[in-house]
């Protein structure tokens, strides 16, 4: 990995006494363990922020979320409703806390954080009715959570940014109900039937591996036959002329860094507003490593920009 940023690589060299553990070799408990061990990687938690836990009934469960507020915000501002990464198995609100903060202060936007239901004990389609279904509960709630209706973005990274295409492209098709003015995508996986390119040429990249990949959709979507669908694969969708204007991250040494370049391009086809960005010599999720790698916070500061020159 040569062409790894020379600060990805100080990194990796400090964890390689207590590497991360592979997810096949430990229990799923151990798993999403490991993954709470690397949140002190993201950063300081940004104290010009109100934050409030919150609860939503969706049909016959509880889900529950954060919302993050500029620190003082009365007024109805934007919103974005935001699903974390973790491969459907693991990370929640705190693996996410930090970064929704930022989104949240350097925006100027309301965030809804959204703590899904996580494979293997939910397969799908338990992690996709909750992003849809929460996102609709906030839109109907706007007024009480002092969101601009008509401002309202969809958000996520890696497993999550599927959830946010997916979630975007299904309220689309709708011809009522809740309506999504932008979706914003970081690291997206968005062919679960991983025929990107980059799936094989980084297919050993730190952070996520081919290996890693592949057993989180086994994970979450066992039945391979599934994984075509629009639905788990948003690039396969055959109509996205109705999808909104999109901004778009991803990483260069990512298995899925060509899956953020193929949705651009069949958006841009598709007549829909697209700003794609991708960071040259940065792992998958480099972000949530702003707290040691420089670029990380550059990409979050972007992605805040560009979601908020979206919905203003």
């Amino acid at each position: 990995m040569s062409n790894l940023h020379p600060q990805i690589l100080e990194l990796l060299a400090s964890l390689s006494t207590n590497p991360p553990v592979q997810p096949w070799d430990v229990s799923i408990a151990a798993y999403r363990a490991g993954g709470e061990k690397l949140i002190g990687l993201a950063g300081d938690r940004n104290p010009h922020c109100d934050v409030r836990d919150l609860e939503i009934p969706l049909r016959g469960r509880v889900v529950k979320a954060r919302s993050y507020s500029p620190k003082g915000a009365t007024a109805a501002v934007p919103g974005v409703v935001y699903f974390h990464g973790g491969g459907f198995v693991r990370g929640g609100l705190e693996s996410h806390d930090r970064l929704c903060r930022e989104l949240s202060i350097q925006g100027a936007l309301r965030v809804i954080s959204v703590a899904y239901r996580l494979a293997p004990e939910n397969t799908y389609p338990s992690a996709h009715v909750d992003a849809i279904e929460s996102f609709c509960w906030v839109a109907d709630r706007s007024d009480e959570l002092r969101i601009d209706g008509e401002a309202l973005a969809v958000a996520g990274d890696s497993s999550g940014g599927m959830l946010a295409a997916a979630t975007a492209a299904t309220l689309s098709a709708r011809t009522d109900g809740a309506s999504v003015k932008a979706q914003g995508l970081l690291c997206p996986v968005l062919d679960l039937t991983l025929r990107s390119d980059s799936v094989n040429r980084y297919g050993s990249a730190p952070l996520l591996s081919r290996a890693a990949l592949e057993w989180c959709i086994d994970q979450y979507v066992p039945d391979v036959w599934l994984r075509e669908s629009s639905e788990l694969s948003p690039l396969f969708s055959m109509n996205l002329t109705s999808a909104p204007p999109a901004f778009i991250v991803n990483a260069e040494i990512d298995p899925v860094s060509d899956d953020a370049g193929r949705y651009a391009s069949k958006l841009h086809a598709s007549g829909v507003a697209v700003v794609h960005h991708q960071y040259a010599g940065m792992p998958h999720s480099f972000f949530l490593l702003a707290g040691v790698v420089d670029e990380g916070e550059r990409a979050i500061t972007g992605f805040a920009e560009g979601l908020s020159r979206l919905l203003r």
